[in-house]
């Protein structure tokens, strides 16, 4: 290979089994022996990275690193089985350091962390659940397509062929005949019928939109829960992590004062005892970041790297009077009731019309003649057409008892959308009073950490001068580490229970998290279909369809709808929006807890109900 930093053409080399060696050129290299030298450090240190770029089960060996004789250059060896290679020997190669530093340098970048706009905008184009939807809403709209078909004609060709044999005693006879004909079939009345079931399946196409949107909002929700338990299971860990080290310093002080009689040996299992609840509450908390991380890959589609904090929600009403009437219009199980409804009272007039006569035309025009012997001139022409009309006389009935079950089903889709409208007010309470009580846990939960920390090392100096016992110390480090882990779910369900208020409303969509993810629009889609192969026929008959029939969109028999619609009062007001401080802030490792004086007491922790101190007292 070329001398490296002479300007000869870089080569890369390799030693078969003979022992001959091959080059093979790479191109110019200009290289510096700086370069040479920077890249064989580089190669050296990063261990862990050779393993992740060599350590397959296709390497023999690690890279080797070696001088050549003349001392001008460094190289990595290493062996890779070729199994292509007919002779089943195996190759040597050798590449520069400056190629190896280079691969280092690239397989080692740091990542950038992942946000939430990304998790997101991974969900809303792979998620299973919500995928399944879109393509179930696609055939809803094709339902609609079929119904409409009904207006238009049907044609056919039937072909049909002969062959008859008699005998009789000694005397036999055969022929065969065949007719080739075209039918054309031609609603021109149903009674209704059609224009009932065309406004059904539009109901249908509307509810099948809201489920969707109700299915997206339900997967953004569970991408953000993820998202924010996985941030939130990684400080868990730490913190239960850090109270380990910390009851293990503890129990070996103890051990410690024990050998020169300072502590009892109660002291010792009070701190042994701490340490092992402190070492299950460690393996608690990482099977459940175990688990979170679980749950974002099955919403979300990948495992969750480096996170990026959480980012603000938009959209957050500015009183639970606005979310009412927000949720009132915009919910999605609102809506998709209130299109059910319609669909069930399109299907009364459907029944309707069965009531009423249906006229039909159909034509049909055919050549019919002998097939054997074949005479084009014999086949003859036959041309019938023919207008059939049917009223329903008598069916035992079953006509009237069909229009009573319609109506009723109608009722209770009425009564389901006032259940659902109901529902939603009560899921507005439920995320409203999650939000403001999360709010106050996460000011006083910050104000409770801040006091513990205080205390514990408190404690500690007080025990140095024998004022505190053992028990006392491990006590006010438990407190702090439990404070640390509520703080942590405050903080947690606080950004949770925003969501859930956005999903109650019926905003919370992808993009109201991730504003760059193109606006999908469910009615554009539905009208590319809409029209799709439609006869020059269907505009006719579905106007003649109207003369006489029921209207499918008018009110029901019996109107249920909004008899009852109470609305939550006495609710209280929304806290306001904690300061970054309290939701984002990095918790103190529970070893770094310090001990200030009174008068740098910070304002949040107050004077614990001391009196005011007098002028001149130190504080």
């Amino acid at each position: 290979m070329g001398g490296i930093g002479s300007g000869h053409p870089a080569y890369l080399s390799s030693t078969n089994h003979r022992g001959r060696r091959k080059k093979r050129p790479l191109g110019r290299n200009h290289v510096s022996r700086q370069a040479v030298k920077a890249g064989a450090r580089l190669g050296s240190q990063l261990t862990a990275a050779q393993r992740q770029l060599w350590g397959r089960p296709g390497m023999k060996h690690m890279p080797r690193w070696s001088r050549r004789r003349n001392g001008a250059a460094y190289w990595m060896t290493f062996d890779i089985d070729r199994t292509c290679n007919r002779s089943g020997r195996s190759r040597r190669w050798r590449m520069s350091p400056l190629l190896v530093g280079v691969s280092l340098l690239w397989t080692t970048a740091p990542a950038t962390a992942e946000t939430l706009m990304d998790a997101v905008e991974a969900a809303y184009a792979r998620n299973p659940a919500l995928v399944e939807q879109r393509y179930r809403q696609k055939g809803t709209n094709e339902q609609y397509v079929q119904t409409r078909a009904q207006y238009g004609p049907s044609i056919s060709i039937n072909a049909v062929g002969n062959y008859n044999y008699t005998k009789l005693r000694e005397l036999s006879a055969d022929a065969n005949d065949g007719s080739l004909s075209v039918n054309v079939r031609q609603p021109v009345y149903s009674g209704g019928r059609f224009r009932g079931q065309l406004a059904q399946a539009r109901a249908n196409v509307r509810n099948s939109e809201e489920v969707l949107r109700r299915t997206e909002g339900e997967v953004i929700r569970d991408t953000i829960s993820s998202y924010a338990a996985v941030l939130r299971d990684r400080q868990r860990v730490e913190v239960a992590r850090q109270n380990v080290e910390a009851l293990r310093a503890q129990f070996a002080e103890r051990r410690a004062k024990r050998r020169v009689r300072d502590v009892t040996i109660t002291d010792v299992a009070q701190a042994d005892a701490r340490l092992a609840a402190g070492e299950s509450q460690l393996a608690n908390a990482e099977a459940q970041l175990a688990i979170s991380r679980g749950d974002y890959l099955a919403v979300v589609g990948h495992e969750p790297g480096d996170l990026a904090p959480l980012p603000e929600l938009p959209g957050l009403p500015a009183s639970i009077d606005e979310a009412f009437m927000v949720a009132e219009a915009e919910n999605a199980n609102i809506g998709a009731a209130r299109h059910a409804e319609e669909a069930s009272r399109a299907n009364v007039a459907v029944q309707r019309g069965n009531q009423r006569p249906t006229a039909t035309i159909t034509a049909e025009a055919g050549k019919v003649g002998q097939l054997s012997p074949f005479d084009r001139r014999e086949f003859r022409t036959e041309v019938t057409a023919q207008l059939t009309i049917t009223q329903p006389l008598f069916q035992g009935g079953a006509i009237r008892s069909r229009i009573r079950q319609a109506e009723d089903i109608n009722n209770a889709q009425q009564a389901a959308l006032d259940g659902q409208r109901r529902a939603a007010m009560q899921d507005v309470v439920i995320a409203w009073n999650q939000l403001g009580a999360s709010r106050i846990a996460v000011v006083s939960g910050t104000r409770q950490v801040q006091a513990a920390q205080i205390a514990f090392a408190g404690m500690q100096r007080e025990e140095q001068f024998g004022l505190r016992s053992t028990i006392e110390v491990l006590n006010a480090e438990q407190e702090l580490a439990s404070s640390q882990l509520t703080l942590l779910n405050n903080r947690f369900q606080e950004y949770l229970a925003r969501a859930e208020l956005l999903l109650a409303m019926g905003r919370l969509d992808a993009r109201t998290v991730n504003s760059a993810i193109p606006a999908r629009d469910p009615e554009a889609e539905f009208k590319k279909v809409r029209w799709r192969g439609i006869s020059p026929t269907e505009p006719v008959v579905m106007l003649l369809d109207r003369v006489g029939s029921a209207s499918p969109y008018a009110p029901p028999k019996t109107e249920l709808r909004g008899l009852d619609q109470p609305k939550p009062t006495g609710q209280p007001a929304l806290p306001p929006l904690p300061d970054k401080s309290y939701t984002d802030a990095p918790l103190v490792p529970i070893a770094d807890s310090t001990l200030i004086t009174g008068d740098r007491l910070p304002p949040i922790v107050g004077d614990y109900g001391a009196p005011p101190p007098r002028e001149g007292d130190p504080r």
